[in-house]
């Protein structure tokens, strides 16, 4: 994709028209796994593309690994190394995103 829209383009209300968005979503007890997608980003594709590091994450009862939402010094540990590599092009969240009201409806 990054080949395909090598450019980032914003509009003047500060919508992306053009250009690619990685949105990563950090796990509770996982920021060594962020920390490593976010240096592959950040090495292969510098500033070519724009990161979305969220911290919304809502616990999930039938995971007991996942049953915790991302704490406040996990999200800052993640945001954190992004910014000692260099990331400048990255959207950070606030805090208070967690809600089941994030959670789609699934029928199966």
């Amino acid at each position: 994709m990054v080949r395909q829209q090598p450019e980032v383009l914003f509009d003047g209300d500060g919508m992306m028209q053009q250009g690619v968005m990685v949105r990563h979503l950090v796990l509770p007890g996982h920021t060594d796994d962020s920390k490593r997608v976010i240096r592959y980003l950040y090495e292969t594709y510098g500033d070519k593309i724009y990161l979305s590091i969220m911290n919304q994450f809502t616990p999930n009862e039938g995971c007991p690994e996942l049953s915790r939402p991302v704490t406040e010094e996990e999200y800052d540990e993640v945001v954190d190394y992004a910014l000692s590599l260099g990331v400048t092009k990255a959207f950070i969240q606030e805090g208070g995103t967690v809600s089941e009201s994030f959670i789609p409806e699934f029928e199966i």
